[in-house]
């Protein structure tokens, strides 16, 4: 039986979920993002699906102009559209990531429509699933079924700054602060001494207040920055769906991802990693993820890695499980734009940028859409720039990809 699905986007879900609020209000920026990204899901969404917008008017242009493309796009609803549309099916619920306040929205579109919705229901498990306890929890599962294998410490977890002073004693700088409801770069602080600064303790004291306790870690000689992304059937059991290869600005904020097919992607790896290493990995998680996870959730679950180096050696080790994200991820539509949109052997970028200055990024995509003009056959892009996404004057948040 094929499942139609209604997508949203909801992007940092995770303080959503440490709200535990169905009425939370994310920061401006956040809802900036939403807006100007709404409609990425077309890009991972099937066919027979629908993508949820708000501004319909906007969305229905962009999509007709590349529906001639792209036949397999799907269509695009809003609230208003939902409520008044005749058609008799059943969809399920798929946000961009569970959370209290995405779930209760999609209560409010079965309430305007007469169509069947499935919502999934809010578990308790689900926000320690999404916090970094669980992935310092994966980490200690792998060391166990990977003893051969040199592996990170693991983070510590504390709740004052007496507790992370005494950490910072007995170990060498720099280290990492982590919040645990934060991912993308975000809720990181780092400390290249081994004395605090009167802004750390503030940090600190501030982090902890918001969210209980924050965790600590050696910061590691990072050369690369990866991912694996899974899937989760609910029934027990997580599934390897591809590499996720990425970049990170200076503060370790996402900047974009290798596109190309999964040999070409793993390339970026297997040149620091024996291929044994990787598969040893990528069986260990399964193992683990379906553990933790697989009965309780259904979606995907992105694994955040990195290669490192050692102190005073040319070798490169692998840091198996920096986070765990418990949603649809940067990276997995990298997978998926790869394996749906891409010509065979043709390789790219996945990028999400930034403008704080209105209008900056619709001069921007004009000039790209000279420099690399589009070329599509049979649905697959050749080469050329695409933006993800409508982009109008006000728009700040910019995704695309170029294709070589």
């Amino acid at each position: 039986m094929c499942i139609s699905r209604i997508h949203y986007f909801n992007p940092g879900h995770e303080t959503a979920v440490l709200s535990g609020k169905v009425n939370y209000t994310p920061t401006r920026q956040v809802q900036i993002m939403f807006r100007d990204l709404a409609c990425l899901p077309l890009w991972y969404a099937k066919p027979h699906d629908l993508v949820w917008v708000e501004d319909l008017p906007q969305a229905e242009a962009y999509v007709s102009v590349l529906r001639s493309l792209f036949p397999q796009l799907p269509s695009e609803i809003s609230t208003e559209s939902f409520r008044y549309s005749s058609e008799s099916i059943e969809y399920e619920a798929t946000p961009w990531g569970l959370s209290p306040q995405s779930l209760h929205h999609y209560k409010k579109l079965l309430q305007s429509g007469k169509h069947k919705l499935v919502i999934p229901e809010w578990l308790g498990e689900y926000k320690q699933l999404t916090g970094r306890q669980t992935a310092r929890k994966v980490l200690e599962r792998l060391r166990e079924l990977l003893p051969e294998m040199i592996l990170p410490d693991l983070p510590v977890f504390c709740r004052s700054i007496e507790e992370i002073e005494t950490y910072m004693q007995t170990n060498q700088p720099p280290f990492i602060l982590k919040t645990p409801f934060s991912s993308s770069g975000r809720g990181l602080q780092w400390l290249y001494s081994s004395e605090l600064m009167e802004k750390d303790r503030q940090w600190i004291e501030g982090a902890v207040r918001k969210q209980g306790e924050i965790s600590i870690e050696l910061a590691l000689d990072k050369q690369q920055d990866w991912a694996m992304e899974f899937e989760s059937d609910g029934k027990g059991t997580v599934t390897y769906r591809g590499l996720s290869v990425f970049g990170t600005a200076e503060r370790g904020a996402y900047s974009g991802n290798i596109l190309g097919s999964e040999s070409f992607r793993e390339s970026f790896i297997w040149a620091h990693l024996s291929s044994s290493t990787f598969i040893q990995v990528k069986k260990a998680l399964e193992i683990v993820l379906s553990e933790i996870y697989g009965y309780l959730y259904t979606g995907c679950i992105g694994v955040d890695m990195l290669l490192y180096r050692q102190p005073d050696s040319l070798l490169w080790n692998i840091h198996p499980c920096v986070e765990i994200n418990m949603r649809q991820t940067m990276g997995m539509v990298a997978v998926q734009l790869s394996e749906q949109f891409l010509e065979a052997n043709h390789t790219g970028r996945f990028v999400v940028d930034y403008e704080a200055l209105p209008g900056e990024v619709q001069n921007k995509d004009k000039d790209m859409r000279q420099k690399y003009p589009l070329v599509v056959t049979n649905g697959k892009i050749q080469s050329g720039y695409l933006s993800l996404c409508p982009i109008s004057s006000d728009t700040h948040y910019w995704a695309y990809i170029i294709i070589t």
